[in-house]
């Protein structure tokens, strides 16, 4: 066996390790995540003992389909992880002053600035999610009787604010930086 055999069965190893603790850390938050749920429904009183079992499964439910979406979802996005993702800071900087400035000389940083500006404007939904966030909260700190409870809702509220205002200057900074002629090399 060549060295470049080992190190590619060594690789499907470490991945394939890393997939397993990967569901196994999913299974200990569901499980987690249910019990705790279902201790929080006793506590109260709201659960008798002879429901225990049922109110534990029913508990599963919502934590296992956010790790099965997690998991499904997680994968997706690993393989669309942005181009600077292992740039070093330097890089990392001049392709965030390209995307300020709207253009750069150099065609490496240009298909990386581009690359990420595309990805930039892939993720415009996170202005829709801020945005009903927003609106989510509004209710809380119209109607909550509990000053904390409006406090909380007015601390998310300007930090949902803020997140989306970031992520609309840089979806307007992508767009202009694809509107504008790609460099050649």
């Amino acid at each position: 066996m060549t060295s470049g055999q080992s190190t590619a069965a060594d690789e499907q190893l470490t991945h394939r390790r890393q997939r397993r603790s990967t569901y196994l850390v999913a299974a200990i938050v569901v499980i987690a995540t249910a019990a705790l749920g279902t201790a929080t429904f006793v506590g109260r009183g709201t659960v008798k003992s002879d429901q225990l079992l049922v109110s534990f499964a029913l508990m599963l439910i919502p934590p296992l389909i956010g790790a099965v979406v997690a998991l499904v979802f997680g994968r997706r996005l690993i393989r669309r992880m942005p181009p600077t993702a292992g740039a070093d800071p330097a890089t990392k900087q001049q392709i965030g002053r390209a995307l300020r400035d709207g253009s750069t000389d150099d065609p490496r940083l240009d298909a990386l600035a581009r690359e990420e500006a595309r990805l930039r404007v892939g993720q415009r939904w996170l202005l829709w999610l801020f945005a009903v966030v927003v609106l989510t909260q509004l209710s809380a700190l119209v109607t909550a009787a509990n000053p904390f409870t409006r406090v909380l809702a007015v601390l998310l509220i300007l930090l949902m604010a803020g997140s989306a205002w970031y992520r609309w200057r840089g979806l307007r900074e992508a767009r202009r930086y694809l509107a504008g002629p790609p460099s050649q090399p």
